[in-house]
């Protein structure tokens, strides 16, 4: 009898049917033992000679990832190296092994414990992923100072679906992507590297699945089922012909969705709706290309500021610079850095707050600390000299934050006159409206704004006092709630009323169930990851505005939250029932 599990986070959209190889990677036992003192030089050097070593095997995967064509992903592997030649790092290691006279995978492991307990304290999904990273580092050392012969996953050499504890991101790196499925973990979130290395590698995958290895054994068949989060261990033969059913469906649909790509973003009466890409790291600019975006809506800067230290402006210029060239004459919207001090290894020692979600965050954050915000904004400014760039500032909740963030730029902007450095002039400068404060005073705010954005992540949080990661309360948090759709509404009124441009760039936008909503409330540009991008688009090109405003204006006039949600789902099923959501 087949089992099922549902309860896995989507990485990678598809479905696959295989068997089961479970796979635990390199077990990493770490000796433990006090050396003497005419003992360290050798242990010293042994240290290094490892480092020397794991750099090596760094540089052989950035070159087969660049033999199989997936130059970007090597960026994932930069920040690896980085780390391996952080002189910070190196030094401490060495003065913990001669003050502590331990040996060095001991020191080595202990190092990477404490940034790992560091990072499990931080209340943000992006930064506990790189706890991966780490690990990944942390066994590539002590498996070279003990010289050991590794596991590699180019080893597998026919079909299998992977079932793992977790996969670090040299691991998905050195697969055999001819023989590799698909792959399963039980740790794991969508933005870890890992997660978005399956997006670009066109890997299903499904992570976050608790205990999966203690469900699945070598040899079981799987159907995994990345569309909807599902894996069916040992499933029967009618199960397995329906799946098999799912996956020509899907491949025929997405042949046919493919074949939208060039076609315009317009409604059946000619409205034509603007499609954005949401890009988490440079890594997924060709597979956010290839599916037809219109440039980026929402470009999270952040993923720069989690090494050791802060990046300079040159480092933040070129990796803007990469992006705003490879998009031209497409728009870039870069947000400005949308964490605050508990989230930057910089601040961490001395740097903790109650509740960093009310706290100095985001805009707050770059108010207190303008050399950070104006290196930051240098960096993107000169970037603007290579395309069309747009500048958001997040988390706005009063004009006076507004103004202060604007009167830096501009100050920035003198700068760079005085310095003789090229920068669009007429760059705009516009707002995330993530905050119930922000959406009351849009009238006020657009006066000083070029352009909206709407965060809906975070304003239905604030909107409904739900956190949405908290179990507890993680039902309440529906961006249906009737009172998310007034806010919407009244952003979509204002937008229109002062001409300023509004785009959605959270969740909702990429959800072909909210197209028809966002439509006619009145919004024309969003912003998304790919997974459901031609979806949308096919959504856009089968409908009116018209029909997509009186769906609108009838959700507005319930009052219950399962009412309307009722009615969407309803209507999906009746206008598209072949619909992947």
């Amino acid at each position: 009898m087949s089992k099922i599990i549902q309860k896995g986070i989507i990485a990678s959209p598809g479905i696959k049917i295989g068997k089961a190889v479970v796979y635990y990677g390199d077990e990493v036992k770490v000796p433990k033992y006090i050396i003497s003192e005419n003992q360290l030089d050798a242990e010293i050097q042994r240290f290094e000679e490892a480092i020397e070593r794991t750099k090596q095997e760094i540089l052989e995967i950035q070159q087969k990832i660049s033999n199989d064509n997936l130059n970007d992903i090597a960026d994932i592997f930069s920040t690896h190296l980085m780390a391996l030649e952080d002189p910070l790092f190196i030094d401490k290691a060495r003065k913990r092994i001669r003050r502590e006279l331990k040996n060095a995978e001991w020191v080595i492991n202990d190092i990477s414990i404490d940034l790992i307990n560091t990072l499990a304290k931080i209340d943000d999904e992006y930064l506990r992923e790189r706890i991966i990273d780490i690990s990944d580092i942390n066994k590539r050392i002590i498996g070279n100072l003990q010289k050991r012969k590794k596991v590699s996953m180019s080893d597998i050499n026919e079909d299998a679906i992977i079932i793992a504890p977790d996969l670090t991101p040299s691991e998905t790196a050195t697969l055999n992507r001819k023989y590799v499925l698909a792959f399963v973990t039980a740790h794991g979130g969508k933005t870890s590297h890992t997660a978005i290395m399956a997006r670009s590698m066109d890997i299903p995958a499904i992570v976050g699945v608790d205990e999966i290895t203690s469900h699945v054994k070598t040899g079981d068949m799987l159907i995994v089922d990345a569309i909807h989060g599902k894996i069916i261990i040992n499933p029967s033969d009618a199960e397995i012909e329906e799946y098999n059913g799912y996956k020509n469906d899907i491949i025929e649909i997405e042949h046919e969705l493919a074949k939208i790509t060039s076609l315009p973003s317009q409604t059946l009466d000619n409205i034509e709706i603007f499609l954005y890409g949401n890009l988490e790291m440079p890594v997924e600019m060709d597979i956010i290309k290839t599916h037809g975006a219109q440039g980026i809506g929402l470009f999270r800067s952040e993923f720069l500021f989690l090494e050791k230290g802060l990046p300079d402006e040159a480092v933040q210029y070129m990796q803007y610079k990469k992006v705003v060239e490879y998009f031209s004459p497409h728009p870039v919207t870069i947000r400005t850095l949308d964490y605050g001090g508990d989230k930057l290894s910089y601040f961490m020692k001395n740097y903790r707050e109650l509740n960093p979600f009310l706290g100095c965050r985001s805009i707050r954050f770059s108010l207190k600390h303008t050399d950070i915000f104006r290196t930051q904004l240098r960096a993107i400014l000169r970037s603007s000299a290579h395309g069309k760039v747009k500048i958001m500032y997040p988390m706005i909740s009063t004009l006076d934050e507004l103004l202060t963030a604007k009167e830096i730029t501009y100050d920035v902007m003198h700068e760079l006159d005085s310095q003789g450095i090229k920068y669009d002039k007429n760059v705009e400068m516009g707002i995330m409206i993530e905050v119930p404060s922000a959406v009351i005073t849009a009238d006020i705010l657009a006066e000083h704004s070029d352009f909206f954005s709407i965060g809906t992540n975070d304003l239905v949080q604030y909107l409904l006092a739900v956190d949405r990661v908290n179990e507890n309360v993680a039902d309440l948090y529906n961006p249906l709630n009737i009172a998310v759709l007034r806010y919407l509404k009244t952003i979509a009124s204002v937008s229109t009323a002062t001409g300023t441009p509004v785009s959605i760039c959270g969740e909702i936008a990429g959800d072909p169930k909210y197209t028809m909503l966002l439509l006619g409330l009145g919004y024309r540009e969003l912003s998304m990851s790919t997974k459901n991008m031609y979806q949308v688009k096919r959504i856009i090109r089968s409908v009116t505005v018209e029909e997509c405003e009186d769906f609108s204006r009838s959700l507005l006039s319930m009052k219950k939250t399962d009412e309307i949600e009722q009615t969407v789902d309803a209507m999906m099923k009746q206008k598209f029932p072949d619909i992947i959501i």
